[in-house]
């Protein structure tokens, strides 16, 4: 029991280092809590104003300042809230003022702006990250000002309820304790750090023993690179934090990898002789040091001025009898160039974020062409659809209509379908689960309204990793919450459910006969900008570490582009078979292509330094041309639809050319290695890409 519940543990800590979204779901609670609490202190001093009505205004403007606020340094989401509640204040304002200019007619009147108000945030999306959020929540706002309006307008107390409910947000979102975006990166990067050395340990068959080092595997490595990733993520890019990047992190995946590959296919003998090797046991412990504290220690007896550890590790280790066959020659090369490459990655003054460039996607034409008038124009036919459906069947709760099609309309036809299929499954889930719950607290009023207190931070927990579970939340907040504190029968909220499959119906109409935006077209014209990335980043000189680590993050940040796109085309193309098959091969293949080209590119530029420097045989060049030309011509076959090329000899020449070609050099070596190997992993993902029709649509 404690076994798993320790497992349970680890996995929501990896979904969310550091609880750093639990803590905001925490704080969005305290907001929705406080602005209720102040909102009927103020209404206990304004005669003739609805208590209820204003908790609703002002814990509507708390929540949606920070539900829309992303996880980030405590400067940046000042700067977001404050924004985002002088939006907000500003719509309240707005609608005050038609409430008070239209009289009796006020609720018609805001019903009919709110398909405005739905255009004109859809519009904004186009504008950049924040407005892609507060054009979104302005949309949803718009419902609270009509149902504010309900039964009287509350007039100015309106923007007053904004103001309250933006100001509760920023004092408890800032004031009490939160966890640092920073102090978690650096607590996930530990253990990351802690792992490969252990598991580097494992590899090299010098582990400790010790009861209390748990043996790590390769998949536990991906698993906390993944939790290094979602830190990386939520700091801000011009965060100055210096450590280990998720880029460097797949990188020393990749040569661990490489390392116990290398020892597994040794012979036994050459295997023992590394067991029984002093400057290999030294070499590894530098290493380990190196990676669980990103400093160097000195060789012993490497003292003086100066000796601080910085150079790599010695290879002496190394055979260089000529008795020594051939393979195991060239599986010793493969781990020191190994060896070299995890000393480069583990030092720990490198920057987590790295600068990518600045991407210029402004368009001609300034702020008017980045507005998303397609978007726009699908989401107002879509409310005027829910509007006339609500009163043409007189429907209950005709706004979860509207409110559906703002959430589940997306920027893409195969967005839409997938933001569909979670809502209508999260909805149902979310009001059956209330409808069993119901029965059973009748008699218990408070403990309901604990339970939907207690669950309101899930969905900022879910949210932005699976909108089913987080609608499903929200759908039990709703139901829960309206029949506990107004008293709606339960049966009668069964509502919420068809209306909410109108509404993703309706959405989902405008999305696919309205100007869809398909991503077929997208996902070819991506694919080949990927391809045509990698070859000319393989055409480029390298060798750099700081270098190389910005052109894979330049080239895993296409990739992750590429591989949304993919799953959108395939939710299009065939929306069950994509539920079922979230992911193929293919995300896996783009993603590795571009580190191994970055490595390849690597261990080019210490061949062709090396070449120089030690006046090495011509020959050598004229091979890693060769291999330059191979990899080229697969590249160009994959991107003319042509089957996979071959070159007659090339690999026996190359490893003929090993010994003899780098005369002693062990940098010259390594790199002749370290370019072969990588050469096959690139050419055998360039395969699998033919193989998964990569240019005519992902399988």
């Amino acid at each position: 029991m404690l076994q798993a519940a320790s497992d349970i543990k680890t996995s929501l800590l990896r979904t969310d280092p550091g609880g750093l979204r639990l803590m905001r779901g925490v704080h969005l609670m305290l907001t929705v809590l406080g602005a209720v609490f102040l909102a009927n202190v103020v209404a206990s001093f304004v005669p003739g104003q609805s208590a209820f009505k204003l908790a609703v205004l002002a814990a509507a403007s708390g929540g949606h300042c920070l539900m829309f606020t992303p996880v980030s340094t405590r400067k940046a989401e000042v700067l977001g809230i404050l924004k985002l509640g002088v939006l907000l204040t500003t719509l309240f304002a707005l609608g005050a003022v038609v409430a008070e200019l239209s009289g009796k007619s006020a609720s018609t009147v805001l019903q009919g702006l709110w398909i405005a108000a739905i255009m004109l945030g859809f519009a904004m999306q186009g504008l950049g990250p924040f407005w892609q959020r507060a054009g979104r929540s302005m949309a949803i706002c718009w419902l609270f000002v009509v149902l504010g309006n309900v039964g009287g307008s509350p007039g100015l107390w309106l923007p007053v309820m904004a103001v309250l409910g933006m100001v509760t947000a920023l004092v408890v979102r800032t004031g009490p304790w939160r966890p640092s975006t920073y102090r978690t990166y650096l607590r996930v990067e530990a253990a990351n750090r802690q792992a490969m050395a252990t598991y580097l340990r494992q590899l090299s068959g010098r582990a400790t023993g010790s009861s209390g080092d748990a043996a790590v595997r390769i998949r536990d490595l991906a698993k906390l690179r993944m939790e290094l990733q979602v830190c990386a993520d939520l700091l801000r890019p011009e965060g100055e934090l210096q450590g280990m990047s998720p880029e460097a992190a797949i990188m020393v995946e990749l040569a661990l990898e490489v390392v116990g590959d290398a020892r597994d296919q040794l012979s036994r003998d050459a295997r023992t002789r590394l067991a029984q090797d002093e400057g290999f046991g030294r070499a590894v412990d530098r290493l380990v040091h190196r990676l669980e504290t990103g400093e160097g220690v000195p060789e012993e007896g490497d003292v003086g001025e100066g000796k601080t550890g910085a150079s790599a590790p010695a290879a002496s280790w190394l055979q260089a009898d000529a008795a020594v066959t051939a393979h195991d020659r060239f599986q010793e090369l493969r781990i020191a160039q190994a060896f070299k490459r995890l000393w480069l990655l583990a030092a720990k003054d490198q920057p987590v974020r790295l600068s990518l460039g600045t991407d210029d996607d402004s368009r001609e034409g300034g702020w008017l062409r980045k507005l998303s008038w397609r978007l726009s124009l699908q989401a107002g036919v879509a409310a005027g659809i829910g509007f006339s459906l609500g009163l043409a069947f007189d429907l209950n709760h005709a706004y979860w209509v509207t409110l559906t099609i703002i959430i589940v309309l997306s920027n893409s036809l195969g967005a839409t379908l997938l933001r569909t299929a979670q809502r209508i499954g999260g909805t149902a889930g979310g009001v059956v689960l209330a409808m069993l719950v119901d029965p059973a607290l009748a008699e218990f009023p408070s403990v309901r309204l604990v339970l939907v207190v207690i669950a309101i931070p899930g969905v900022i927990v879910f949210l932005d990793r699976n909108y089913a579970i987080a609608s499903g939340i929200i759908s039990f907040l709703v139901v829960m919450g309206l029949q506990t504190l107004e008293g709606l029968p339960i049966d009668e909220l069964w509502s919420r459910l068809y209306d909410t499959m109108i509404g993703a119906g309706v959405g989902l109409a405008a999305a696919w006969l309205l100007f869809p935006n398909r991503t077929g077209a997208s996902f070819k014209e991506l694919a080949s900008d990927y391809l045509n990335a990698c070859r000319n980043c393989l055409r480029a000189e390298g060798g750099k570490a700081d270098t190389d680590l910005q052109d894979l993050a330049r080239l895993r940040t296409a990739a992750s582009t590429l591989i949304a796109t993919a799953r959108s085309y395939r939710i299009e193309q065939a929306p069950w078979s994509s539920f079922t098959r979230s992911a193929s091969d293919l995300n896996v293949l783009v993603i590795v292509l571009a580190q191994y080209v970055v490595l390849y590119r690597e261990a080019r530029s210490d061949v062709t330094r090396e070449t120089v420097e030690a006046q090495a045989r011509s020959g050598i060049e004229a091979l890693v041309a060769r291999m330059d030309k191979r990899l080229e011509d697969e590249f160009s076959a994959v991107l003319d639809g042509r089957p996979r090329q071959t070159v007659p000899g090339l690999e026996d020449d190359w490893m003929t050319a090993m010994p003899e070609g780098a005369t002693g050099n062990l940098a010259l070596e390594t790199g002749w290695v370290a370019m072969l190997y990588h050469a096959r992993k690139i050419v055998r993902c360039l395969d699998g890409l033919r193989k998964e029709k990569f240019l005519s649509g992902p399988a």
